[in-house]
């Protein structure tokens, strides 16, 4: 990561942008992950200015980069890559709103206008949990029902063993299968920076 940023530093400014957005649309995972990085923080920040919770706004931005990701052979960047960004990031915090119907916040937005102007077609189920739900039914059935257990209802590695009549030693290596599993499907769809914010989120 180190080298890439060296690297695009040195990089005129009128070849800059050319050569990032080229590079995004090749499907380049380095400079994904540079632009990821990059920008990540400061897109948080931006959208908890329009929604105020942080969860929500770390959430509009994972689904953000996701979405590139996803469609980055098509993307229309015709302005910078940091306008096109924070403008994105932006109008998917105003849909939040709207979808939310938090209409008393959203007027104190300078321009809730641009409310009236978006798509109706706001992310209700993130591609994110969409993703990780494909991955998690692709584990063995006994692995996928401890997994569930234990990541998704709560239930300790104890009991989980008491109820399935099995070690708890058992339960624990079902459940690293399942994340090792996981962290290799996700992996072969995902850039890696991605792949730790969905771990990250089903791990207690």
């Amino acid at each position: 990561m180190k080298a890439i940023t060296k690297l695009i530093e040195l990089m005129p400014d009128n070849y800059h942008e050319k050569i990032l957005i080229d590079a995004l649309k090749e499907g380049n995972q380095q400079i994904f992950e540079y632009l990821f990085h990059l920008y990540y923080s400061g897109l948080v920040v931006f959208s908890i200015k329009y929604v105020g919770n942080r969860e929500a706004a770390e959430d509009i931005v994972q689904d953000f980069f996701v979405t590139t990701w996803a469609k980055r052979q098509t993307l229309n960047i015709s302005q910078s890559i940091k306008s096109y960004f924070f403008t994105s990031v932006r109008n998917r915090s105003l849909d939040y709103l709207r979808h939310l119907k938090i209409k008393q916040k959203a007027s104190e937005v300078n321009d809730f206008n641009e409310i009236q102007n978006q798509t109706d077609d706001f992310i209700i189920e993130s591609e994110l949990r969409q993703i990780l739900s494909k991955a998690i039914n692709k584990l063995p059935p006994t692995c996928k029902e401890i997994f569930l257990m234990n990541r998704f209802e709560g239930i300790t590695p104890s009991n989980i063993a008491i109820h399935k009549n099995i070690s708890v030693r058992t339960v624990e290596g079902h459940i690293g299968k399942a994340l090792k599993i996981l962290r290799t499907e996700l992996g072969n769809h995902l850039p890696l920076v991605i792949v730790g914010f969905l771990i990250d989120k089903i791990q207690p």
